[in-house]
């Protein structure tokens, strides 16, 4: 008889994605004010750490009337009140300009702004104005996939302002005719894996694509250093970006380190500007907050119990927090709002 033919192997079962942290319950300072006018130059981060501990809990207490225009934002003039409901804390505009119905100027809404009126304001928008508008950090996929300056009419290496360029890899029917142009540097890693997820980049003008083609024409503008074959093209910057930001704790569990450093060798403090390397596919959005830490030191216990190990792994220890700012794949950007200690490469990012 023929032998029966194997079972066959079971499927392997899928990992688990780790589950949130449970959000960590809304604290309210004893001396947060019961009710708050909204000065011009406050900032979401500003108002909240009036009346909160931790400032990206602002959501689970901000109510909106939605009986006012833009119930989301908060205006200078805005009477901000602080209640009770069932014993949960809610904060919500009870009085001002927009309840009242009395004319008012609109400032511009939002958690920051781009003019600052002093030195003391929280989010500064000038430190992360320039990682806005042009990237300094561009994800791997992006930069191997874009379109590049290949050579000139001329046969020159190096091109400038005015000069025509020949480009390749532009689709044939691309969506704009204007992009920026960048030159790949350093690669940054993965800790974990040791693969390649960014490129560091240089911003180095623009350029106008002016006949279509598997090799593509185009003219250099707003040049800032010699662009040569191999430059990169990727899409132009917008200049009317949204700098409003809403301090929030993440919705998933952040598990990832800090991997580059902006205007700083070694170790970074507050207001700086730092790479993570979690993004939006681990969930990681604009505006969520994250907890920084050192490594713990290992050290010896010369007291340990017999049976126990005399070398002792102390627990991480928070640096400091910061909020994300952008958000690309694999990578963030992300603005450090404090800091105990300096924060450098290879710390670690959580959940505050």
């Amino acid at each position: 008889m023929p032998e029966a033919a194997p079972a066959p192997a079971p499927a392997p079962q899928a990992t688990p994605a780790p589950a949130p942290p449970k959000p960590a319950p809304v604290e309210v300072k004893p001396t947060a004010p019961t009710r708050y006018v909204v000065q011009k130059g406050d900032t979401l981060w500003d108002i909240s750490k009036r009346f909160l501990y931790n400032p990206w809990s602002w959501p689970e207490i901000w109510y909106a009337n939605p009986q006012i225009k833009n119930p989301h934002w908060i205006y200078p003039g805005d009477v901000l009140t602080l209640y009770y409901v069932n014993g949960k804390p809610r904060v919500s505009v009870t009085g001002g300009p927009r309840v009242t119905g009395t004319s008012t100027i609109v400032l511009k809404p939002g958690v920051q702004y781009e003019k600052l009126p002093n030195a003391e304001q929280p989010i500064p928008i000038q430190t992360i104005r320039p990682f806005l508008i042009h990237p300094r950090v561009v994800p791997v996929e992006q930069m191997l996939k874009a379109p590049h300056i290949v050579g000139s009419s001329e046969d020159r290496i190096l091109f400038g302002n005015g000069d025509h360029v020949y480009v390749r890899g532009l689709p044939d029917k691309p969506k704009s005719s204007v992009y920026s142009l960048y030159r790949p540097g350093a690669v940054l890693r993965s800790p974990k894996t040791g693969k390649i997820i960014a490129h560091q980049v240089t911003y180095l003008g623009d350029i106008r694509i002016t006949h279509n083609g598997s090799i593509a024409t185009g003219v250099l503008e707003n040049v800032t250093g010699a662009v040569h074959p191999g430059d990169r093209l990727l899409p132009y910057a917008k200049k009317d970006l949204n700098y409003t930001f809403m301090p929030q704790a993440p919705k998933v569990r952040v598990d990832g380190q800090v991997i580059s450093l902006f205007n700083a060798i070694s170790m970074v403090g507050q207001y700086q500007v730092i790479v993570l390397d979690v993004g939006s596919q681990q969930g990681v959005r604009k505006g969520d907050v994250v907890a920084i830490e050192q490594h713990g030191r290992v050290i010896r216990d010369d007291n340990a119990s017999p049976g126990e190990s005399p070398m002792v792994k102390l627990p991480n220890s928070r640096s400091g927090v910061a909020m994300v700012f952008r958000a690309f794949d694999q990578i963030s950007y992300a603005l450090v709002m404090s800091s105990t200690r300096p924060i450098e490469i290879g710390d670690v990012v959580a959940n505050p």
